[in-house]
């Protein structure tokens, strides 16, 4: 990812299954625990998704990316089923 997406300066959006993470802070899984500081790390800023009402956050993103032409990530909360229901 450093090489092809940060080193290119290609504006592009991650999104990314935010498995095991819960908002109460009880992460059932460690890739829950690692994400945001694997993210922080790169300096890649990011959009939590976790209902409805979030959806707008996924156009933020992309417009950051286009902003910074680089890469912004969309977490999508795992306990989030989607838009549908």
């Amino acid at each position: 990812m450093r090489g092809w997406v940060m080193g290119m300066h290609i504006p592009v959006v991650l999104m990314v299954g935010y498995r095991g993470y819960t908002r109460h802070g009880d992460n059932t899984d460690t890739a829950a625990t690692y994400t945001e500081p694997f993210l922080n790390a790169y300096n890649i800023k990011y959009y939590l998704i976790e209902n409805n009402d979030d959806a707008g956050r996924i156009t933020r993103a992309f417009e950051e990316a286009e902003k910074a032409q680089g890469p912004v990530a969309v977490l999508v909360g795992d306990e989030f089923h989607g838009f549908n229901r």
